[in-house]
């Protein structure tokens, strides 16, 4: 017979909504999951559409205004010139005498012709300046030996010599030199040096030719930068030179105009593309700039801007000007000339 006290031990306790215990509901799914690789393959097929849409836009191109049947022999190019108009504090003080007195030196381009048709004769017509001639014939910029040596009396005519006697009034070693060479043009350039007043001088040109490329002289020395036996040395010394001693006067210089010529083997030489130990022509003219730069004064590119490889017509000898080269070097120095003397 069961006791109540078995009934109570035997006894369980009903599952119900209060003693159940909790558990985690499921969420219910809301939609599809994307697959990853789904989403890779929509991208790729996007950028491959878009891929193919630029290639057709690339390929017809646009509308060009090119006529195939046109003929232009225009030389295109960008000038090298750098225009630096002189500090007008330099020019305080300093006397008008109303006349405006410019002293050339250089070589070939303006030794070769001293009358009404020479390049002095046109700038001064184009400006309306009083244009000294003081070039010597075959002169350089750069002297070829470390010092002045009797063998080679051209050294003596060098730019940086010549500028050297104006300064120091000394023309002792050309009234030596110039006799001798006898040459009327030389003697014309010395006797206008020795008669040119510099304090009444306006500007200072500074035009050669060719020469120093064809002669192989050395364009620059890292290790000393007034070295006159190299073309950047003699010129940064000798603007310097007229700088320190004369600094109301602007310096142009006129770089050379393009050029061939033949050398001692007979073969043509271009200057815009040979090379002849230190740099084909345009080299040389890039160092010339480089010194206009760094000192300051204006350089005139007559080499893409005046007379260039297209104008075959203004050369006698390869590089020589003749009067059409002159006339059109001397427009491109009075251009100059008017903006520099404006501002």
């Amino acid at each position: 017979m069961r006791s109540d006290e078995d009934d109570f031990l035997d006894w369980e306790p009903r599952q119900t909504t209060a003693n159940r215990s909790p558990k985690k509901k499921k969420r219910k799914k809301t939609g599809k999951r994307i697959s990853g690789h789904l989403i890779f393959f929509l991208v790729l097929a996007a950028a491959f559409a878009v891929t193919v849409i630029r290639l057709k836009s690339w390929d017809a191109g646009k509308k060009s205004d090119y006529d195939p049947s046109e003929h232009n022999t225009a030389f295109d190019v960008e000038l090298l010139d750098y225009v630096q108009p002189l500090n007008p504090e330099l020019l305080q003080g300093r006397p008008d005498d109303g006349v405006t007195t410019v002293l050339a030196l250089g070589n070939d381009p303006l030794s070769d012709d001293r009358g009404e048709n020479g390049l002095a004769a046109m700038m001064a017509d184009a400006t309306g300046a009083d244009i000294r001639n003081g070039a010597f014939p075959g002169s350089t910029i750069s002297m070829k030996n470390e010092t002045y040596s009797n063998l080679y009396p051209l050294d003596g005519l060098s730019l940086y010599w010549v500028v050297a006697a104006l300064c120091n009034r000394n023309f002792d070693l050309m009234d030596v030199i110039v006799p001798d060479m006898g040459s009327e043009s030389a003697d014309a350039a010395l006797k206008t040096l020795e008669e040119t007043d510099m304090e009444k001088v306006d500007a200072l040109v500074i035009c050669y030719d060719l020469q120093d490329y064809k002669n192989g002289r050395i364009v620059y020395d890292e290790n000393n930068l007034k070295n006159l036996n190299t073309c950047f040395g003699a010129l940064s010394a000798s603007i310097q030179l007229m700088q320190e001693t004369y600094p109301y006067v602007r310096i142009y210089v006129l770089c050379p105009a393009y050029g061939t010529f033949t050398d001692a083997d007979g073969k043509m030489v271009d200057a815009d593309r040979d090379d002849l130990g230190n740099g084909t022509l345009p080299d040389y003219i890039n160092w010339y700039l480089e010194v206009c730069r760094s000192n300051g004064i204006t350089f005139i590119d007559n080499y893409y801007g005046g007379v260039n490889m297209e104008d075959t017509d203004c050369l006698t000898d390869g590089f020589h000007l003749n009067e059409k080269g002159r006339q059109k070097v001397a427009a491109r120095f009075a251009d100059v000339f008017a903006l520099v003397t404006s501002s």
